[in-house]
């Protein structure tokens, strides 16, 4: 019984120096093609989770945009929205005015021309 312990510990350990004179030999076989197979296969398991995401979006966004197609919208025209404002009463009121800002903020160039 004591020669058949011994003889298994000498089967492992013959086994364990086969493993690490193969990983000292071979470092890719041990490290590098297990990561790569990782990262491959995880790129095809989530493809089909992705895709599915994607389709459901543009199902969406192509709905989205066949309501707006049914519905009747005028085309713009800048100069039909000039005279619209112009007629409304509000064009003559509006006036640019510059909002004050703490002197920290003021642009460079704004600094040097007032001194």
């Amino acid at each position: 019984m004591h020669e058949e312990i011994r003889s298994s510990q000498w089967v492992r350990r013959r086994r364990m120096s086969r493993m690490q004179r193969l990983s000292n030999k071979h470092p890719f076989l041990c490290v590098g093609l297990p990561f790569l197979v990782a990262v491959v296969g995880g790129s095809f398991v989530l493809l089909p989770s992705q895709q599915t995401k994607y389709e459901l979006q543009d199902k969406r966004v192509r709905l989205a945009t066949l309501e707006e197609a049914k519905g009747e919208r005028r085309k713009f025209n800048i100069q039909e929205e000039y005279f619209r404002m112009q007629t409304a009463g509000t064009w003559g009121e509006w006036e640019p005015k510059r909002v004050a800002r703490p002197p920290e903020e003021e642009p460079v160039f704004d600094r040097h021309d007032k001194k």
